[in-house]
């Protein structure tokens, strides 16, 4: 994927749409950091077909209609809905406590011989 700055693209804007319908994609960036993706249409079908597939395999799966939404809303990270992390902030912070204090605890490990 070819990487192109806003500028370059308002410049070369018909010639990275022909390459484009060709099968190029290009990803576009503002002072270094990605803002958008240019895709042919056909591309971005196969990505929905995909989405769509995706969703209603994890439905079948039992997965919660509502958590699904959110994770389509953006209110919710798919990894965090993946994991069962998808509770009230309160419940997060306190299992990133719980993390914590398991970090700071020693383990009883064997020791690894090389």
């Amino acid at each position: 994927m070819e990487t192109v700055s806003i500028g370059e693209a308002r410049s070369r804007f018909s010639e990275l749409i022909s390459r484009t319908v060709a099968g190029e994609r290009f990803l576009i960036k503002r002072r270094s950091r990605p803002v958008a993706v240019l895709i042919g249409s056909v591309e971005l079908e196969r990505l929905q077909r995909l989405s769509e597939s995706a969703r209603r395999l994890a439905e079948v799966l039992g997965q919660d209609a509502e958590l699904l939404r959110q994770v389509e809303e953006g209110e919710v990270h798919p990894a965090m809905a993946a994991f069962g992390l998808w509770r009230e902030a309160e419940d997060l912070a306190e299992l990133a406590d719980e993390i914590a204090a398991n970090r700071d605890q020693p383990q009883d490990r064997p020791e690894v011989v090389l």
